[in-house]
């Protein structure tokens, strides 16, 4: 990596993760509307991958994407949010068909444009609401609760996640040989893999020991904070590779130029995307054996 770009990453690194842990632990309103910014941006960083981006419905696809985590901070119980959400994602969808059918055909590739705006929405705006959901969990079910609370359950799967990345690249940038695909993402080795997922299971680990036992009703031993970080490392690598397809497809680089040495959105919570909400649904499903 050139020295100027990992300058470039240290110095956003060292500015943007004290005010993100900042603003998780304010709350989640706070949360809420930063997601719903990073939501925004990364559906426009989405649909402005390919050079025909005009076929989607950029504005309503991005407004969308806005909307639901702020949605999601409204309405945190997951019960209630899925009720509106699901309302709105419908009405949303049932409007873009209409407008494909009115200003896409018969040459305006009406399918692409449904498809892509309610892609581009859901994959951004969509997955980041679990961040306020994770954020909110304690909150909804017991009265014990407090903001670390709150806080410690939403770093975790980000913990895990960036953690195993950084192993990822030490491993597969001094043993790695053996590509993983090497189609997707040339840089990524199998090694590198295996060395993401020790790094996932051991950051899970630790950071369960330290700051998750006392969460109420989701209290986490190290035991089985090492447990839960295996999927979320798993998950976490397919959701990197997943944004790779997409950058491949559309033959650039980075999704943008947003954050120096980092890329856009997208590059930055890749992994994200989908590690949050499998960590949300995870909490849900052995809540009953805590």
């Amino acid at each position: 990596m050139p020295r100027r770009e990992l300058t470039s990453r240290l110095m956003v690194a060292a500015v943007g993760i004290p005010l993100a842990v900042f603003i998780i632990y304010w709350g989640v309103w706070p949360v809420g509307v930063l997601m719903a910014a990073a939501g925004v941006l990364g559906a426009r960083e989405y649909y402005h991958l390919k050079p025909d981006d005009t076929v989607a419905f950029r504005g309503l696809g991005a407004a969308l994407a806005g909307v639901l985590p702020l949605m999601a901070a409204l309405y945190p119980d997951y019960r209630a949010f899925t009720s509106w959400a699901f309302g709105l994602v419908l009405g949303t969808v049932l409007l873009v068909l209409a407008l494909s059918l009115w200003f896409r055909w018969p040459d305006g590739r009406p399918m692409d444009a449904a498809s892509r705006t309610i892609m581009g929405a859901l994959y951004t705006g969509g997955a980041l609401s679990f961040w306020v959901l994770l954020r909110a969990l304690p909150d909804q079910v017991s009265n014990e609760a407090t903001a670390i609370h709150g806080a410690a359950l939403l770093i975790f799967p980000i913990w895990v996640t960036w953690l195993g990345d950084t192993f990822a690249y030490g491993c597969g940038s001094r043993w790695g040989r053996t590509k993983l695909i090497e189609a997707v993402s040339p840089n990524k080795t199998i090694v590198g893999a295996i060395g993401g997922l020790v790094g996932s299971v051991l950051a899970g680990g630790i950071f369960a020991r330290l700051w998750l036992s006392g969460v109420p009703e989701f209290g986490l031993s190290w035991q089985v904070g090492a447990a839960l970080s295996v999927p979320i490392a798993v998950v976490g690598q397919v959701g990197d590779l997943a944004e790779s397809v997409l950058k491949r497809d559309a033959g650039v680089k980075d999704s943008s130029h947003l954050l120096p040495g980092h890329g856009g959105v997208l590059d930055r919570l890749d992994a994200l995307f989908f590690t949050v909400p499998l960590t949300y649904a995870l909490l849900l499903l052995i809540r009953p054996w805590l």
